[in-house]
Formats: structure tokens, C-alpha cells, sequence
């Protein structure tokens, strides 16, 4: 004979069943959307550092959509040296460059959506910039010419640059086709840039091989150590 088992009402630290399912699915939906993860790559399958990779949406993403929060953007002239190297930006918004040496530089770039000049002086002086367009920007520094440094303005709230293991996350990305690019200053291609559509989500981590060879990046240092003069 089939023994009869009485079925109770599950009961879950005081909350019925059916009520603990529904907080558990209102949980589930409120989740943020998973971190999509690309790795850059060499010719020798090496892991690719430094790399800028952006995403640009083929259709338009909804109004309502959750973008990615923009923290505060620095360059900073450190050691007579542009710090990051390379620095990416998304257009419309607000470059701090801060001089955190003890002498004067003096930042230009001659060429690119946006041309600049001024004077930083000794101290942590600060110069706040916006660009309104999007481009390719090459720095120099006045006074120490071996300087350089790169900003790569985009027009996509998705972008990034990799971290030594070749690897960015993008995070609350909207499901979408996308045109990703990857660009570095001294990739030997056109534009200094590569470029595949890929559509999300990604069923797993996505490898990108960057079959182009890369120039050396410039020697940030003076063959002789000298400060300017303090009037300059």
C-alpha cells in the first residue's frame, strides 16, 4: 500500500511559500546584467595590456537603460612623464590634467579634434578640459620633449582599457550588436585600430587576437636630467 504523505504549507523563517518565491524572483529580475569579459591577445596568443576597447552600439540603446557610472578622469604629469600613458574618455565629458611634479610643464597638442596649450605650474596646478568630439589627441609637454601621452576620446559610454592579463569587463551592458574596436598608439594598422561586430550577451568570454604588429612605445626619460628654469 502507497503510504500518504500530508503536504504542509512550507513555511521559510516565517514567510509563506509562495511569498518567498515571488521576493526571490523580484530579487532575480532587480540583479544587474552580467559582466560581459573580452580578452586582447597577440599574434603568440601573449596577453595584450594597455589596449583601449570601446563598444559602439549599432542600434540605438534605450533611454531607460542603466549606462555605466563615469568616475572622474585624470592625466597626470608625474616624474616628467604623462600618468596613464594612454587615457580614454568618453565624449562630452570633463579631463582633469594635474601636475604633481615640482616644476613647471607646459602640455600642447598640435593636432587631433582638439588643439591645446597651457602651462601647468609647479605644486599640483590643475587644468580642467571637455572634448567635444571625438578623436585621436597626442600630447607633448613644451619644456620636455621626450613626453608624450595619448587620449582617445569616444563617443560610447562603453570603453576601457586592459589590464595586464589582456582582459576588460563591461558591466550593465545592454543586449545588443556592437562594433568593438580595440586601439593603441603604436598599433601598425590603419587608424591605429582593429574592429569586429560582436553581438551580446556572450554565451562566454570573447578573445580578440590582434594578428598587427605594435611600434615600441617612446622612452619617457631624457638623456639628460635637468629642470627648467623656475621663470619659464
Amino acid at each position: 500500500m502507497n503510504k500518504v504523505i500530508a503536504v504542509k504549507p512550507l513555511i521559510t523563517m516565517g514567510i509563506k511559500f509562495s511569498t518567498f518565491i515571488s521576493a526571490t524572483i523580484c530579487a532575480l529580475v532587480s540583479l544587474p546584467a552580467m559582466s560581459q569579459q573580452l580578452t586582447v591577445v597577440d599574434a603568440n596568443t601573449a596577453p595584450m595590456a594597455n589596449m583601449v576597447v570601446y563598444l559602439t552600439p549599432i542600434t540605438p540603446i534605450p533611454a531607460d537603460a542603466q549606462l555605466p557610472a563615469k568616475p572622474p578622469v585624470e592625466v597626470h604629469q608625474e616624474n616628467k612623464q604623462f600618468s596613464p600613458y594612454i587615457t580614454v574618455i568618453q565624449k562630452g565629458y570633463q579631463l582633469k590634467f594635474v601636475n604633481d611634479d615640482d616644476i613647471t610643464h607646459h602640455i600642447y597638442s598640435a593636432s587631433g579634434p582638439k588643439r591645446f596649450s597651457f602651462k601647468l605650474r609647479k605644486d599640483s596646478t590643475q587644468q580642467d578640459m571637455v572634448f567635444d568630439q571625438a578623436g585621436h589627441i597626442s600630447m607633448g609637454c613644451n619644456i620636455h620633449d621626450w613626453m608624450s601621452g595619448h587620449v582617445l576620446v569616444v563617443d560610447t559610454p562603453f570603453y576601457g582599457v586592459t589590464d595586464a592579463k589582456g582582459n576588460i569587463h563591461f558591466n550593465a551592458l545592454p543586449d545588443n550588436q556592437y562594433q568593438l574596436m580595440v586601439w593603441h598608439p603604436q598599433m601598425q594598422t590603419e587608424d591605429n585600430q582593429y574592429s569586429q561586430i560582436i553581438t551580446t550577451p556572450l554565451n562566454q568570454p570573447l578573445t580578440i587576437q590582434i594578428m598587427a604588429s605594435m611600434d615600441d612605445i617612446p622612452n619617457q626619460q631624457s638623456l639628460d636630467d635637468f629642470d627648467f628654469l623656475d621663470g619659464y
